[in-house]
């Protein structure tokens, strides 16, 4: 685990701990991943915060372009990011 947005180079989202701002590098999937991410508003270049990570394998909530979205872990493993800066505070 990482915490509070260091050694993020490299990661993928599931592994990424809650509050901290990330950028998608690339997405490690075929076309069907791909083409799930892009509906959702996910592509690479994108800027996200992982709000919140479900315990034991759950989905991991994101939000990007104003919205949340959860990812099933799968999914999320396949998301390779890099830090963009400082944990940011959430807004319920």
């Amino acid at each position: 685990m990482h915490g509070e947005g260091e050694g993020l180079l490299g990661m993928t989202l599931s592994e990424v701990n809650p509050r901290n701002q990330v950028v998608v590098v690339t997405i490690n999937g075929g076309i069907t991943v791909s083409s799930h991410l892009n509906t959702l508003g996910i592509h690479s270049g994108d800027t996200m915060v992982v709000v919140d990570r479900a315990p034991f394998g759950g989905p991991v909530l994101v939000e990007v372009h104003g919205s949340r979205v959860a990812l099933g872990r799968g999914v999320a493993r396949k998301v390779v990011v890099e830090s963009a800066g400082a944990p940011k505070p959430l807004v319920d």
